[in-house]
């Protein structure tokens, strides 16, 4: 008997010292932690956006996780993570065209951006990005592709939208979550 209550009592301080290490590793690291998980919901998102045909909606994480990586990692870290997203978001939604080539700048650039405005509240942030994007992208479709423009609006009519809500609701919460 006695030497059941001395194994159970080690696999009980096992037990223990491991859900310590990982609770120390997840508020040391949980920045990472909530980035990773963005940043599969931002692939995720891409996929149902290719897949339930809803391509002309403004919806993606892109913005969201470039800002919230802007303001806590800074703007090279922030470049990097909105140029692979926004070029995997492009691909996995099956957006081809001439665009790229100013939308994908545009993304990596904001992000790049907004790591100059750290200290200022993430909701201003993100929809000041959000804007300058639909602006920049705007401008270069009329430009490049003045016919495509109209069919071309919904997007960020609805880009803008989504970004409002998702700075307002979630914006300061996963912010605080990532710092």
């Amino acid at each position: 008997m006695k030497k059941r209550v001395v194994k159970n009592r080690k696999k009980f301080t096992t037990i223990i010292k491991i859900i310590v290490a990982v609770l120390l590793l997840f508020f040391i690291f949980k920045g990472v932690f909530v980035l990773i998980v963005l940043i599969g919901l931002s692939i995720a998102m891409s996929y149902v956006v290719n897949n339930f045909k809803l391509r002309n909606f403004g919806i993606e994480l892109v913005t969201f996780i470039g800002v919230l990586t802007a303001l806590i990692y800074g703007p090279w870290v922030s470049l990097i993570v909105s140029f692979i997203l926004i070029l995997y978001h492009l691909a996995a939604g099956g957006f081809f065209g001439p665009y790229w080539f100013w939308v994908i700048p545009a993304w990596a650039v904001a992000g790049f951006i907004c790591g100059f405005f750290q200290g200022v509240d993430v909701v201003t942030v993100g929809i000041y990005a959000t804007i300058g994007i639909s602006i920049n992208n705007i401008i270069f479709t009329g430009i490049f592709s003045p016919t495509f423009l109209p069919k071309y609006m919904s997007f960020p009519i609805t880009n803008i939208i989504f970004n409002i809500i998702l700075f307002n609701i979630f914006g300061k919460l996963v912010y605080y979550l990532m710092a």
